[in-house]
């Protein structure tokens, strides 16, 4: 991972980094969080991140998909996460096809639906985490968790 993109930044300012890749090895792209800036860097586009916000993020390894859901720290965070610098508050972290297809789901329903992440408590996806580690749930119980938390 590139960290001259955010080695100058002082605490004030510092930023997250995470790393898109698209080459024969590794696929690593965002599936949700704006980012503040973009910058290119040896091995792809490097996403910038403001400290206090939800980023998904899945990387692809060899077709060995995993994604990860985080936090984004001003401080110190508590998880190092494959392509991003600093440590960040590790929230979802799937390690299967199904389950990050299930979680790309739920993201995409939930912005289609204008529910912003960043309001949702840490509690929230506490709880997603569990419902994706279920063997069976359905869309609806994830509708139902969202309708709980984000009213």
């Amino acid at each position: 991972m590139e960290h001259q993109a955010i080695r100058n930044l002082s605490t004030e300012q510092r930023l997250t980094a995470v790393q898109q890749r698209n080459d024969h090895l590794l696929y690593s792209y965002t599936i949700h969080g704006t980012p503040v800036a973009r910058q290119q860097g040896l091995k792809g586009e490097i996403y910038l991140y403001e400290a206090g916000h939800i980023v998904g993020y899945i990387v692809d390894k060899l077709h060995n998909k995993r994604a990860f859901i985080f936090a984004t720290c001003s401080g110190t965070g508590t998880h190092k996460v494959p392509g991003v610098f600093p440590e960040v508050r590790l929230l979802i972290e799937t390690r299967s096809k199904g389950k990050t297809r299930r979680l790309v789901q739920y993201i995409e329903y939930a912005r289609k639906n204008k529910i912003v992440l960043d309001n949702l408590p840490e509690d929230f996806f506490v709880r997603l985490n569990t419902l994706l580690e279920e063997r069976k749930n359905s869309s609806r119980d994830f509708r139902n968790l969202l309708q709980r938390w984000a009213s």
